[in-house]
């Protein structure tokens, strides 16, 4: 595999046990290795803005805002390959790359030779990603997506209760009577039903709840209602 136009940068603290790993790589890897400040403005330098950039961003030393501004400001160029090591645990993992184009994830416990094994990998334009966050991240994109298309299931029971009497035409002080509870309260459930939904009022709520396919159980009939 041709390597000349392929820099690898780290993008971490500098110390004794990164120079260490900095040189094992280049060893190992044989191409251009440079680690880059975590104190300074996310930037590639100059000379590697020809380069194809695989970039290592160290989780333990970087805020995730700091993450996120590197993967934009290497967004910029062609073929730019983003991943995080010092990864501490599957559920970080999968919180981030959720949230971050991520090629690849290295964990503190991996070894010196996993890791050369795994950017090998991404050089070839492969990913890097164990099996068992591989299925976890399938399983998290279908409940987003699944989430996002019906978006009714964010709403609890009582919540979806009260929009049901709502698009049967009850006004706030019906609801009320009929849940046996105050009109400050219903008032209060549809402020969270008009957010979780996301829109601004009754109207545009009835108007998407008669697009879902769910259905919303509504309020049981009172004595009142049946008399």
């Amino acid at each position: 595999m041709d390597v000349t136009n392929i820099a690898l940068i780290m993008v971490t603290k500098s110390s004794p046990q990164n120079e260490l790993f900095l040189d094992y790589l280049r060893q190992q890897l044989d191409c251009h290795v440079q680690q880059l400040p975590t104190d300074e403005p996310p930037e590639l330098p100059e000379h590697l803005r020809h380069c194809r950039v695989v970039a290592l961003l160290d989780d333990d030393h970087l805020e995730e805002s700091v993450l996120r501004d590197w993967t934009q400001q290497l967004g910029q160029y062609d073929d730019a390959i983003f991943t995080a090591f010092n990864m501490s645990n599957e559920d970080r993992a999968v919180a981030l790359m959720m949230r971050m184009p991520l090629h690849g994830i290295f964990y503190r416990g991996d070894s010196l030779e996993l890791i050369s094994k795994g950017i090998r990998k991404l050089f070839e334009g492969e990913m890097w990603l164990s099996r068992p966050l591989m299925e976890r991240l399938l399983c998290a994109y279908w409940h987003r997506q699944h989430d996002e298309q019906l978006p009714l299931a964010s709403l609890t029971p009582r919540e979806q209760e009260i929009l049901g009497l709502l698009d049967s035409g009850a006004s706030n002080l019906d609801i009320a009577d009929r849940l046996s509870i105050s009109e400050h309260t219903v008032k209060s459930h549809l402020y969270h039903v008009f957010r979780k939904l996301k829109v601004r009022n009754r109207a545009q709520a009835l108007n998407l709840l008669r697009q879902q396919p769910t259905t919303v159980v509504a309020a049981p009939r009172t004595r009142r209602d049946t008399a």
